[in-house]
């Protein structure tokens, strides 16, 4: 029998673009509302830890306390996550950062303690949680409402992306200290200009499904299935040797679940999303589709760095607009207790003013 050779590339020249209207408005909406933010929650797929970041939430969350969140690392690589952590620790030494599967509630706790501990001398925090489509925004709010007040479902989860649609009302998360989250709509980068880089969200429910094509994604899993040598699909699918050709895969496929239209012909279609749903509950291994290699890492870094108006030397360009983080915590304060003060006005009160008020 001849050995069997993997590819050693992935031949892709087709750019996935999906920017509804909400998006934008999402988008704006974020920037609107930033103000009265104490931290940023943004959450990352673990399996493509480069490819779910959106460049624009560079621009939009500028100097804000940022805590980043890898999600679904039950699904990623298992050994991905200290290069990661190394990149960090080189390029953004001051940016938290977490693996969670929110799914098992891992690590939800170190999030609420991370925030709780802004509290002082802020009054309650306000959390905003922001990332691309179905990276499990809405899930970790769930979490952790679950985990720090006790309560069921705050927010709306799909499989598809898209789920929520617009900034919504804060939701309550821990008691003491008081900590509000504000959901927002997964917002997607407007175009992808690298094809692989779309293909690869797409895969990972990043996409409407009905926008790329399902057989090329199973393909694309086949080749980096191939390439890792991870070939058990053989077994589970009653093929006698590994296989480049996807048609001989999904035919396997078919075959073993009963995928078969009228006339005994076998259907496809259900074939490939049948293994599309097999690759993201993580039935055939957990897998990082990212290159995340020490020099891929710092192009990245140096690349986000260009969005968020830092140099290359690591130092924070001057921007006459900005405010430091003391003056940004003070108007939020102001804020709070305006509206308290609405409160108290409706009661026939008044609020007495802070020692620090003028």
């Amino acid at each position: 029998m001849q050995r069997f050779i993997p590819r050693t590339s992935f031949g892709y020249d087709r750019v996935i673009n999906w920017f509804p209207g909400h998006m934008a408005k999402g988008l704006r909406l974020i920037s609107e509302r930033l103000n009265t933010v104490d931290l940023v929650v943004e959450v990352r797929d673990a399996r493509i830890p480069l490819s779910s970041v959106n460049p624009n939430f560079e621009k939009v969350v500028g100097r804000k306390p940022r805590l980043v969140i890898y999600n679904k690392f039950d699904l990623a690589c298992p050994d991905s996550k200290q290069p990661l952590m190394d990149a960090f620790a080189k390029h953004t030494p001051h940016t938290p950062v977490l693996f969670t599967s929110c799914l098992k509630d891992s690590h939800i706790g170190d999030i609420l303690k991370y925030a709780a501990s802004l509290a002082d001398p802020i009054p309650h925090i306000n959390l905003m949680v922001v990332g691309m489509p179905n990276v499990g925004k809405s899930s970790l709010i769930n979490s952790l409402r679950r985990v720090g007040v006790g309560k069921g479902k705050a927010a709306q989860t799909g499989a598809q992306p898209g789920v929520t649609r617009t900034v919504v009302g804060t939701v309550k998360v821990l008691d003491d200290p008081a900590i509000y989250l504000i959901d927002t709509p997964g917002v997607m980068v407007p175009h992808i200009a690298d094809p692989l880089r779309s293909l690869k969200v797409a895969v990972t429910g990043g996409i409407r499904d009905h926008l790329a094509d399902e057989q090329v994604m199973v393909d694309y899993i086949l080749y980096e299935l191939n390439r890792r040598n991870a070939i058990d699909y053989c077994s589970w699918y009653r093929m006698t040797e590994p296989t480049n050709n996807v048609d001989e895969l999904l035919d396997g496929v078919a075959r073993r679940i009963g995928a078969i239209v009228k006339g005994g012909q076998l259907d496809m279609t259900m074939a490939a999303k049948f293994f599309l749903k097999q690759f993201r509950l993580g039935k055939l291994g957990r897998y990082t589709l990212d290159d995340i290699s020490p020099p891929a890492l710092d192009t990245f870094f140096d690349e986000m760095k260009l969005y968020n108006g830092t140099s290359s030397s690591g130092v924070r360009q001057s921007d006459p607009m900005a405010i430091s983080r003391r003056q940004e915590k003070k108007r939020a304060k102001l804020a709070w207790r305006k509206e308290q003060q609405k409160k108290y006005e409706q009661r026939g009160k008044r609020l007495e003013p802070a020692e620090d008020e003028d």
